[in-house]
């Protein structure tokens, strides 16, 4: 059987650290997500430093849609943990796109919504209402993080998906309750 695992949340929520922790346990691919997105606020020239935040750089409808096109490519592999999935995505375009142009937003989540139906397993880390630290590539503020984690619950509800929301605190409790939940030896 394919496995294909989503694990989504907004920043700061353990994603990355997590996609890895179960990657390396079931010895598939993890799919990082900073591959694609770095690599387009390197070409296109942003700047850490210019207090532009990256969602709102990255908001505009051309790269909207090549992060949702990268990211789709990224995950046509057979078996993978990625730590960004389509609800990520249409989260973070919703949340930066919403007055802008509609019939843009409304193509990204459309095809998210066609795709979505990729992942075998979808995890999802919960926000909590603390400080997200600074890296200088996320939002520092937790109410964003809040509206995407808000985003994320309601889209994969109204979408019917079938997940996993992750009650563990720490990254060895959460990759035990991800290991347990697939029936895996960690």
């Amino acid at each position: 059987m394919s496995l294909k695992i989503g694990i989504c949340g907004s920043a700061g929520t353990m994603k990355s650290t997590l996609a890895e922790g179960v990657a390396n346990a079931l010895g598939i691919p993890n799919l990082k997500s900073r591959e694609i997105t770095e690599d387009i606020l390197r070409r296109d020239g942003y700047n850490y430093g210019s207090g532009i935040q990256i969602e709102r750089f990255l908001a505009n409808t051309g790269r909207q849609n090549e992060i949702l096109r990268r990211t789709i490519e990224q995950q046509s592999v057979p078996d993978f943990v990625t730590d960004r999935t389509v609800i990520d995505l249409t989260a973070y375009a919703v949340c930066e796109m919403h007055h802008s142009d509609a019939s843009a937003l409304r193509r990204i989540v459309d095809t998210c919504r066609k795709n979505v139906s990729v992942y075998t397993h979808l995890f999802f880390c919960p926000w909590v209402d603390a400080s997200v630290s600074a890296t200088g590539k996320r939002t520092l503020n937790p109410w964003y993080q809040y509206c995407i984690h808000l985003l994320e619950r309601g889209v994969m509800d109204e979408w019917g998906c079938k997940y996993h929301i992750l009650v563990a605190e720490g990254r060895e409790k959460r990759l035990e309750e991800i290991t347990s939940f697939l029936k895996i030896g960690a």
